[in-house]
């Protein structure tokens, strides 16, 4: 085997290995369960720490508007431990995912910003997954 192929043969084994680890990590310890609130008027504090906040910036030059999302809501910010953290952070715009964030535990908080162009968008969605309590969604209006 030249070199050419032995280093085609170590990536194809390196990722492998890396898509069969982040599998066992996600079969052992994600929970994939849609979760929403009991009443959104009325969240409670655990609903307002994995609900994300969805906040719009001011449109630039280009058309692209800063759509900040926190996970965390009513001053509560979602811990980011070894144990217990946001994963991942997607927004959707009208049903389409435009932007995703894989967050690691500890090093990243539960936090991402996207520029996109929002024209003829009406709704916004920010999905947020807790490694423990689910995925939480909030729409938006635009």
């Amino acid at each position: 085997m030249n070199r050419r192929e032995a280093l085609k043969v170590a990536g194809v084994a390196a990722v492998l290995a890396a898509v069969g680890s982040e599998a066992k990590m996600l079969e052992e310890h994600m929970n994939r369960i849609e979760m929403s609130p009991k009443d959104s008027a009325k969240m409670d504090k655990g609903e307002l720490k994995h609900s994300p906040l969805v906040t719009l910036k001011e449109k630039d030059a280009n058309g692209y508007t800063l759509v900040e999302i926190t996970v965390g809501q009513g001053g509560i910010i979602h811990p980011s431990t070894p144990d217990h953290w946001i994963d991942f952070i997607e927004l959707y715009a009208d049903d389409k995912l435009v932007g995703k964030n894989i967050l690691e535990p500890e090093i990243s908080r539960g936090a991402a910003s996207f520029a996109v162009k929002l024209d003829n968008v009406k709704t916004l969605k920010a999905k947020a997954g807790c490694n423990l309590h689910g995925i939480w969604t909030t729409t938006l209006s635009v």
